[in-house]
């Protein structure tokens, strides 16, 4: 009798999925097709994405390394993503510069430095760049005040740009002003060993050619 029960049991459990996969088969077939779809399409998209990365890599590559590096650079700069594009831009500055052309250069460091795109220390980067690598006819009060935030306030371009800026000023003749932004940087805890023992051979200097400088230094 037991067995009897069982088999009407199953025709009714079998009765019961087959309505149930008359009145919800085609959704639950959409939506393991849905399934199957966005697997295939996260797989094809992070294979898409990676392709277009190593094409975006070569693609750069081979500009860098092309005879005509700046014009390879030029041609291929606005087709490649957020990050080569912008080495590529720091790269044609700086060939800019290599090659004489200043104002080139100084420009181009500035439309980098002026790109909200941009982090904000490569753009701070680019625009310290750009007094450095500016015509020596430029206005050099300009200059200094052109990075004067980043000479003020602590960060990790402050000591380069106390040091740029003291020598803007010994080209014009403020040989105390230079001291005191050297010794302002010699004063920061987190530059390089490099940069500091540079600031210290330059004070030197300063103080031996500049006598009225002597004092600021000593003190």
């Amino acid at each position: 009798m037991a067995d009897i029960f069982d088999e009407i049991e199953e025709d009714l459990r079998r009765d019961r999925m087959k309505d149930l996969w008359q009145s919800y088969g085609n959704y639950i077939l959409g939506l393991a097709v849905l399934i199957i779809i966005g697997v295939a399409g996260h797989q094809g998209y992070n294979y898409w994405t990676k392709t277009q990365s190593q094409a975006s890599g070569d693609s750069f590559f081979e500009a860098v390394t092309a005879e005509n590096t700046l014009d390879a650079l030029g041609e291929v700069v606005s087709e490649l993503p957020d990050g080569y594009a912008m080495l590529a831009r720091f790269r044609m500055a700086a060939l800019y510069a290599e090659d004489g052309n200043s104002a080139a250069a100084e420009q181009s460091y500035l439309e980098l430095s002026e790109d909200n795109s941009i982090n904000t220390f490569y753009r701070d980067t680019a625009l310290l760049l750009s007094v450095m690598n500016a015509p020596n006819s430029a206005d050099k009060n300009a200059l200094i005040n052109r990075i004067s935030d980043i000479s003020s306030f602590a960060g990790p371009l402050q000591g380069l740009a106390l040091e740029t800026s003291a020598g803007l000023y010994l080209e014009l003749n403020e040989a105390d002003k230079a001291v005191s932004s050297l010794t302002q940087a010699s004063k920061l805890s987190d530059i390089p060993s490099s940069l500091r023992q540079r600031i210290s051979q330059s004070l030197s200097i300063i103080s031996e050619k500049y006598t009225d400088s002597a004092s600021v230094v000593s003190q």
